[in-house]
């Protein structure tokens, strides 16, 4: 089951992700992964959660190792390396376990109308069915009997909204953008 301190730690470790960014010295190879085979999987996982087509060959990679942090796996980012247009991915994060090569997290950054921030238009459960229906239609917990637990603060100054459910042996964090109006960023715990 979800405890506070599970809430506290999965939300604690996806704001550091999302806030980190890409460092600019970057390793080749962190626990066997490369950097392109982790932006490939990357990549993969974009085109299945998110029906969108990214590619690597524009982008600047990289890794982060993850030793020293609160990561189960290594974290990959790839950023453009040109100037994003409206609609574009301009960067995809994953975290990715080494050995299964399983996605832990993943996240987009797409580029709203004319580059900026869309407006918040969607509802308190409109925001909630967009998250619950993306776990169902991804299989990302084992049933669909899942629960949602928490959601972030409806008025907090972060542009994605967070769901957290549980299916009492999984967890998953889901990051609706509201002006998107679609999921943007999932984490298993």
């Amino acid at each position: 089951m979800f405890t506070m301190k599970k809430f506290a730690w999965l939300g604690t470790a996806l704001l550091v992700f999302l806030l980190m960014g890409c460092s600019s010295s970057s390793p080749d190879t962190v626990h066997g992964l490369g950097k392109e085979e982790a932006a490939q999987i990357a990549a993969a996982a974009v085109r299945q959660y998110y029906q969108m087509d990214v590619d690597t060959t524009d982008r600047e990679i990289t890794l982060e190792d993850p030793t020293n942090s609160v990561y189960r796996g290594v974290p990959v980012h790839a950023v453009l390396k040109r100037e994003p247009v409206s609609g574009d991915v301009h960067g995809f994060h994953a975290i990715i376990e080494p050995k299964s090569k399983q996605i832990l997290s993943l996240s987009i950054d797409v580029i709203g109308i004319n580059g900026e921030m869309a407006t918040k238009t969607m509802t308190e459960a409109d925001l909630e069915k967009t998250a619950s229906d993306f776990i169902r239609s991804k299989n990302l917990l084992a049933t669909n009997d899942f629960q949602l637990v928490k959601a972030s603060d409806a008025h907090s100054n972060d542009a994605k909204r967070y769901f957290y459910y549980t299916d009492g042996l999984n967890d998953v964090a889901v990051g609706v953008d509201p002006g998107l109006q679609q999921v943007v960023t999932f984490t298993y715990d």
